[in-house]
């Protein structure tokens, strides 16, 4: 962040409201990775079940590739983090550091976290009779600092974690040149490639794995890749989705059911490249988009955190009554567009009260 954004804003990747998106520079591309990265993650947790049918079918097929086309989002909400706290310039406070930033997404994990445990006790059948199993509950939060209670609180483990690393981070990061910089990022990447082909090193901590992503999305705002490098980096992207997809066939039909291999990890460089491809071209060319279109954008950036937060319990009922209709080409980009809808209306609701506008920050 610029010296000349308003010392009122935080710059945590999923915090919206607070973000510097109107200040000196042009953040819009910040808001457009948001909003499709909120969508993906939607769209990733709306096909989950269609993995598990026929290996090798057309609606399987169809769900393997959204998934692979989807695997960016979570990365790239850790690099917009990287580009936008690792560029803050003012000097370190702590107190402002754990009031503003890392209280605005650890207590509504915690909140959200015990909200799912409760969610987890119940059971519903097709004939909409309601039991609860309390010790579902207990488990789930016994386990609460080492498993998370709902599938998408996951991202949490990885993500929270960074928090204690960026204010040491920051001051490397900046004083590097760009070309130092950029080697950071080259050695990060020969992690993710050994990582994908399953070579191990003492390098291999989720801290750096993870963190790895908030470097290269701050290298990629201070030294932008010009068009020339973007489309290459575009092609290795596209050329890692296309791999991920056949890579994940060949593995679930040797082993006769949905095996991903490490093509879905966010440790990977295939990933990687992808999560890369869709940051440069963001900023290259997110002004592109314009009007009601912006407006929009910006709209679902303000709420991704609020609606990566809530989207699950509509999708809940679904995986309760097991409703998964076909052909999935049709269905998965129709139920994530009703839920990314529905969540958007009770994260603005929830948002335009005092006493629940905190739980989706």
């Amino acid at each position: 962040m610029t010296s000349g954004t308003s010392t009122a804003n935080t710059d945590a990747g999923l915090v919206l409201r607070d973000s510097p998106v109107s200040g000196r520079q042009n953040y819009f591309f910040i808001e457009l990775l948001r909003c499709v990265a909120a969508i993906a993650v939607v769209v990733i947790h709306v096909l989950g079940p269609y993995r598990n049918l026929d290996v090798g079918s057309g609606n399987w097929l169809v769900a393997i590739g959204f998934n692979v086309i989807s695997r960016w989002a979570v990365p790239v909400f850790i690099m917009v983090t990287g580009a936008l706290m690792l560029a803050d310039t003012r000097p370190f406070n702590l107190r402002y550091y754990l009031t503003h930033r890392c209280s605005k997404v650890l207590v509504p994990f915690a909140v959200w976290s015990l909200g799912y445990a409760l969610l987890a006790g119940i059971n519903l059948s097709h004939d909409f009779a309601f039991t609860y199993d309390f010790s579902e509950t207990q488990t789930l939060l016994g386990g609460v600092l080492e498993d998370p209670t709902w599938y998408h609180l996951g991202f949490y483990y990885y993500f929270l974690p960074l928090y204690l690393v960026i204010p040491f981070l920051t001051p490397v990061a900046q004083k590097l040149s760009d070309a130092q910089l950029w080697m950071l990022v080259f050695g990060w990447l020969i992690l993710t490639l050994l990582y994908f082909f399953r070579v191990d090193s003492v390098w291999m901590t989720g801290v750096i794995m993870y963190g790895g992503y908030l470097v290269f999305g701050y290298a990629l705002r201070r030294a932008p890749l010009d068009r020339l490098q973007c489309f290459v980096l575009v092609g290795l992207g596209v050329s890692a989705l296309v791999s991920a997809v056949v890579g994940i066939w060949m593995l679930s039909t040797d082993a006769g059911a949905y095996a991903p291999g490490r093509f879905t990890s966010y440790k990977t460089i295939n990933t990687v490249l992808v999560a890369g491809a869709f940051f440069a071209l963001a900023c290259r060319y997110a002004d592109v988009v314009s009007g009601k279109g912006r407006q929009l954008v910006s709209l679902i950036s303000r709420y991704s955190l609020g609606l990566y937060l809530i989207h699950p319990l509509l999708l809940w009922p679904l995986r309760e009554f097991d409703f998964y209709p076909t052909p999935s080409i049709l269905a998965i980009p129709l139920i994530t567009a009703v839920v990314t809808l529905l969540s958007l209306i009770l994260v603005r609701l929830l948002a335009r009260c005092h006493l629940t506008a905190w739980l989706v920050p």
